[in-house]
């Protein structure tokens, strides 16, 4: 586990139980391995705006909408922040194990609505192989995060990896029956 947000958990008097893990590197995966349903496990996405940085964080099973997200940011044009800058801004945690909590980061934190109203939640904690789980409500508590409408489900997204796709409409077969045999 990260050990700033661990201090930062224990000065908050956080409630939370941390869940070891095999080690995974995508949201899906991690959520997988920590027996959460991804709409309940928060991947985090760092996006670069004009001013800066801001973690945009969303349930795994969703894809981030820029265009939502820039509307809510208000700051003109945004795109994903590269790794060699999330590198930059948060030093010490492994881009797909990075905390919620944009306080630890000094970076603004936007969450999404769907995952903000679900019960618990469950999310990275700075390592590839520990994730955290504690109440909507604790999250709430402790973050400063903003809360709109920005995350895609996956499955609405034409074309996007994992999702399955229609299959093409069986041809019917028809008998051919040669002009000699047709009767009138």
């Amino acid at each position: 586990m990260y050990q700033r947000l661990a201090e930062f958990l224990g000065a908050k008097q956080a409630k939370y139980d941390v869940l070891p893990h095999t080690g995974a590197v995508t949201a899906q995966e991690q959520a997988a391995l920590t027996h959460t349903p991804g709409r309940s496990f928060a991947k985090v996405v760092v996006v670069k705006e004009r001013d800066g940085f801001v973690l945009a964080v969303l349930p795994a099973t969703s894809l981030l909408d820029l265009d939502r997200l820039k509307g809510l940011i208000r700051h003109g044009a945004i795109r994903p922040a590269t790794v060699e800058e999330i590198g930059c801004v948060i030093p010490d945690c492994v881009p797909g194990a990075i905390p919620p909590f944009g306080a630890l980061f000094s970076v603004p934190t936007y969450v999404d609505r769907t995952l903000a109203n679900a019960r618990e939640i469950t999310m990275p904690a700075g390592d590839l192989a520990t994730a955290i789980r504690m109440r909507v409500a604790e999250f709430r508590r402790l973050s400063t995060a903003c809360i709109g409408d920005f995350a895609v489900p996956e499955f609405l997204v034409a074309g996007s990896a994992g999702v399955p796709r229609a299959r093409p409409a069986r041809r019917r077969r028809t008998k051919v029956v040669p002009w000699a045999r047709r009767s009138p």
